[in-house]
């Protein structure tokens, strides 16, 4: 975004030559920072809405519209009635993301405060006030505390049943002329904006286009033992791409198994346990790379400086949207299903696998691609973490940067993302999509 709109950006050099409209900083503040994490956090709550948008029964709608309804009327009074887990996970996320956000307030947000930057300093400037720290970081919690109760309220305790034992012959309503207009005008600009910004890879005077940074950072060679990686970047690369790998299935398969839990048993404390499991994605992720080092620094378990600790880090802090997901997933499946299969003589771990989990498959793949992709590009929490035999992807790139090394760190960001599109295209196949036994017109 600064490249683009910063005082040098491309956009406002043009701007500026050619209608002769002064150049300015408006970029740095609270319009960058929500550019930013709109482009960021979008595509989470897209992951979480298309699974509950998808079981959202089309004989309902069908039965709206025969009983006269129009197009409108069956939107609002059947559609946007059933996707309200979604939206409210969707909400609940992408609240406390935006809440928890470092990276893009620390780059664009110039002179404007926020709580996740004045912790940080709080801990590692100069000042080093760990009391304001805390106080900060209560109050951070008390905004997700307050979005957490908000969302709850929201959902009540109404029924969103969609997905029962029966296929469903409906096919889905069309949207509302006016609507179909409106998401249309809102998605189209936000997928060219968020091309542009990714294809963005002018830096410097000299843009001349050259293979000289992608021969320093990812070369290979032939030795006398055989073919090798002697690029600069490859060990980094590597060892953040089995870290991602090893984590993401954990990640998934705990946060799956506690939204069944929450969904679908009733115990004392339910409503604070899912408040709990929700704290590590409220707390900024430099106050929890902090915690982690002052925990297990020292036996009996004394983690520091291992992979092991950078594995659970990305476990316990993607982990909550593989619960908002799976709860909007489980609030839209018939428990009479899991009636049926326990009444019949499967267990409990034959009725999850055989039964919930092919209906679960938007959640799957949901907190798989979370995690994954959120593992590649971490930096505030594992920028604590990382050692010389554990560098991660971010920390190299952020280093290479600080020393002005920017056609580096550009083929390495251009590498990741070709690298993560290989393995989320893998995911959407290993996964597969979810089948309800409807048709398709």
């Amino acid at each position: 975004l600064i490249l683009l709109f910063g005082r040098a950006g491309m956009v406002t050099e043009f701007l500026s030559h050619h209608f002769g409209i002064p150049r300015s900083r408006w970029i740095y503040g609270v319009a960058g920072i929500t550019m930013a994490q709109v482009l960021a956090f979008t595509p989470i709550a897209f992951l979480v809405l298309v699974g509950v948008l998808q079981g959202v029964s089309p004989s309902m709608e069908e039965a709206s519209q025969t009983l006269r309804a129009s197009r409108w009327r069956t939107f609002r009074t059947v559609t946007w009635p059933l996707i309200r887990p979604g939206l409210a996970s969707a909400f609940l996320i992408s609240f406390i993301e935006s809440m928890a956000d470092f990276a893009n307030p620390l780059v664009i947000g110039g002179n404007y405060n926020v709580l996740s930057t004045d912790i940080f300093f709080a801990v590692v400037g100069a000042a080093h006030d760990q009391g304001r720290a805390a106080v900060l970081a209560i109050v951070l919690l008390v905004f997700t505390l307050a979005a957490f109760l908000i969302q709850r309220q929201w959902i009540g305790k109404r029924s969103y049943v969609t997905v029962g034992g029966k296929g469903d012959g409906g096919t889905p309503a069309p949207l509302p002329g006016g609507l179909r207009i409106g998401a249309y005008g809102i998605a189209v600009p936000w997928l060219v904006l968020t091309v542009v910004v990714y294809a963005i890879n002018q830096i410097g005077r000299d843009n001349t286009p050259t293979l000289q940074y992608f021969l320093t950072a990812f070369s290979v060679e032939k030795g006398v033992g055989g073919w090798f990686l002697s690029g600069s970047a490859w060990p980094s690369l590597t060892m953040t791409m089995t870290l991602a790998l090893v984590s993401m299935p954990f990640t998934a398969a705990i946060g799956l198994l506690t939204a069944y839990l929450l969904d679908r048993q009733r115990f004392a404390g339910r409503a604070l346990f899912e408040f709990l499991a929700m704290m590590s994605f409220a707390i900024p992720g430099t106050v929890v790379g902090i915690s982690y080092i002052l925990a297990f620094n020292v036996p009996p378990i004394q983690m520091t400086g291992t992979g092991l600790i950078i594995i659970i880090s990305f476990v316990f802090r993607n982990m909550p949207v593989a619960i908002r997901a799976g709860l909007a997933n489980l609030g839209q499946i018939d428990k009479s299903l899991d009636e049926a299969s326990l009444t019949l003589g499967a267990r409990s771990f034959a009725t999850l696998r055989r039964v919930m989990l092919p209906l679960m498959k938007p959640a799957i793949v949901t907190a798989m691609i979370y995690s994954f992709v959120r593992a590649m590009t971490a930096v505030s929490a594992v920028i604590f973490l990382a050692t010389g035999r554990f560098n991660l992807a971010t920390v190299y790139i952020v280093g290479r940067a600080d020393v002005g090394e920017y056609g580096i760190a550009i083929v390495y960001a251009a590498v990741m993302i070709v690298l993560m599109m290989i393995v989320l295209v893998g995911i959407q196949f290993f996964v597969g999509e979810r089948s309800l036994g409807r048709r398709r017109e």
